[in-house]
């Protein structure tokens, strides 16, 4: 279960930097509108994160390639992935890592390349036994630069090391098209599918993500029940019945709109939920900033970031909308014990969650008292079914939070663009790149500004 506290965000709470609820409802039908709108899309194919976590065929087939892999050939999964094609992994390993390390049987070591630091990937490579760990690529488009180049580099070194190489390969990417789908075909490479109407950054219900954290251990079935029981939660109420999602996606909507307020902190209060930050800071800017709209979003762990970004946001411009992310249940705890130290008679006897808890609060009040906006999210506590709840209801609250906004949360032409100059600074000859051609003649004729 997720609980909303949209208390500090009202004009009775920061006064005239805050909203009235009536402002909130008041966005009724453009909310209803917007799930109109996305309830379209879905019926039309043209978005698939609503359905694809009842997909059981992909789960059937994702269990059966981590059974072949892992029951005795391979200990070790390196996962080479960009932006949603590895966060979405990367934060459950993370959000997980508590629980696994208790399990008996725990999965795979898992590593991933989500960049092209080469000195980070020789030392990677040099660190693995080859003949004991799978490869695995992870490419929607099945082209993508990054995670291709490295594949190059891999399978270059597997054909020196590995007899029958190819099995030590697996590629996750389109059902139909592109260079890892048509090398897997061609070359008896396992392949895993990407539904073709699930984008990167939604591609945390799809085998990108779930495959790797099936290998690692994850109850992937749980974890999407999670999703699918948010999803049936939120669909089947009225848009203000019980249904804070909206609430959420509309104050955020408001601050940008009305109170100018450009910069949105998920501020997560526990380190299993760092990742999360990550993952939600791709999924916030990748589909909301474009068309000149759109808060920034800036990742914060308290209490951490206390000690690094709090004066900013207690003193600094008033630009900042906060939403703090934290958890009933911490899955252990510490009493402190300060018996005989008299300046912290205060702290004896306390859990240590009520000290870090105690500290979200004190922030919350600071910032109230400064008339500075912040709600909460709490989950109940991490396992794999509160996980996918909570990767549903961003999901779907980023996509409402788009729909007021008026853009198309599901593209990313920005993101297309800079791809394009770089294949361009490469050499590729493709016709498609005249207008980016010339673009690059005319920034070249500027002499550099150097130092």
């Amino acid at each position: 279960m997720i609980e909303f506290n949209f208390k500090n965000v009202l004009n009775s709470v920061i006064e005239e930097n805050g909203i009235e609820d009536s402002a909130v409802r008041s966005l009724e039908n453009e909310l209803v509108e917007a799930r109109r709108s996305l309830n379209e899309l879905r019926r039309s194919g043209e978005i698939g994160f609503y359905d694809e976590i009842s997909n059981m065929g992909m789960v059937n087939d994702i269990k059966a390639a981590s059974e072949r892999f892992f029951s005795k050939n391979f200990n070790a999964l390196y996962v080479f992935g960009m932006g949603g094609s590895s966060l979405g992994a990367i934060f459950l390993k993370e959000a997980m890592s508590g629980m696994l390390k208790g399990q008996k049987d725990g999965g795979a070591n898992i590593i991933f390349s989500e960049n092209i630091d080469p000195s980070y990937l020789k030392n990677n490579l040099d660190s693995i036994d080859f003949k004991k760990t799978l490869f695995c690529f992870v490419s929607k488009s099945a082209d993508t630069i990054e995670v291709v180049s490295q594949f190059f580099i891999v399978k270059e070194i597997l054909e020196k090391t590995v007899e029958n190489y190819k099995e030590n390969l697996i590629f996750i990417t389109d059902k139909k098209s592109g260079f890892l789908r048509q090398y897997a075909d061609e070359n008896g490479i396992a392949v895993l599918d990407i539904a073709k109407n699930v984008g990167g950054r939604y591609s945390i219900v799809t085998a990108g993500t779930l495959f790797p954290a099936s290998v690692m251990g994850l109850d992937i079935e749980k974890f999407l029940h999670g999703s699918l029981t948010y999803r049936d939660n939120i669909l089947n109420k009225g848009v203000f019945e019980n249904n804070p999602v909206y609430t959420m996606a509309a104050v955020i909507y408001l601050f940008y709109a009305k109170k100018k307020r450009n910069i949105f902190v998920p501020f997560v209060y526990g380190d299993y939920l760092r990742e999360f930050s990550r993952w939600f800071r791709q999924l916030f800017a990748e589909s909301l900033g474009k068309d000149l709209t759109s808060p920034t979003p800036v990742p914060a762990v308290g209490a951490t970031d206390q000690h690094s970004q709090l004066q900013l946001y207690m003193q600094g411009p008033q630009d900042k909308l906060i939403g703090f992310f934290c958890l009933k249940d911490f899955g252990a705890d510490y009493s402190v014990n300060s018996s005989g130290f008299n300046e912290f008679d205060y702290l004896n006897g306390k859990k240590l969650s009520g000290v870090l808890m105690n500290e979200l609060k004190g922030v919350e009040l600071a910032l109230a008292i400064n008339k500075r906006p912040s709600f909460r999210v709490t989950l109940d506590k991490i396992d794999e079914f509160n996980l996918g709840e909570l990767s549903f209801m961003c999901m779907e609250a980023v996509a409402v939070l788009g729909m007021l906004l008026k853009i198309n949360p599901f593209d990313q032409p920005g993101v297309e663009k800079g791809k394009r100059f770089a294949y361009l600074l490469m050499g590729r000859k493709d016709d498609s790149l005249s207008k980016e051609s010339e673009e690059l003649k005319r920034l070249n004729a500027v002499p550099d500004m150097l130092y």
